[in-house]
């Protein structure tokens, strides 16, 4: 999982708004305060109003503006509105399939990060993060080795049919 680019701008133009919530602000003006590439802001912008994120006003005096309260949207939705589901790895991924799945000593490795990252990301709205109203937090289950195997192996249907095949 890396975090892109694009998800780090969208987050810089966002905070922006949330700053100035309310208010319409042009992409050009976001571009430059941010140090983006002007196209590339509009291609944020473009997929920050696909997602229902922000709201895109036309005209001279237009501009953009968040359409969602920030203390609503977590950054695990910010993120993956901009670069798609969250996933550590390709099996972990919705429907991902995998010869080795049932059986291979990692997946329940990367299902644990993929599950830890994606409660630390979900356990902030944007402004927490912007107005530094709330650190992120991790569920204490994590910290538990003993916690491991209840969240982390069972990883998916199929895993459940391998070890029952297994058996």
């Amino acid at each position: 999982m890396d975090i892109t680019r694009k998800t780090d701008y969208a987050l810089r133009m966002l905070a922006m708004l949330v700053e100035n919530e309310g208010a319409l602000m042009s992409v050009r003006v976001a571009a430059e305060e941010n140090e983006i590439p002007y196209s590339f802001a509009r291609s944020i912008q473009h997929s920050l109003v696909h997602a229902g994120i922000i709201e895109s006003l036309r005209g001279v005096h237009g501009g953009m503006r968040l359409k969602v309260d920030p203390a609503e949207v977590t950054i695990r939705e910010v993120v993956e509105a901009v670069q798609g589901p969250f996933v550590m790895n390709d099996c972990c991924a919705e429907g991902g399939d995998c010869a080795r799945i049932g059986f291979c000593h990692f997946h329940p490795l990367w299902r644990g990060v993929q599950l830890l990252v994606s409660d630390y990301l979900s356990s902030v709205t944007l402004e927490d993060v912007v107005k530094g109203q709330k650190a992120p937090s991790i569920d204490p289950k994590y910290a538990d080795p003993n916690a491991f195997a209840a969240y982390a192996m069972p990883a998916c249907a199929h895993c459940a049919d391998t070890d029952a095949d297994a058996e």
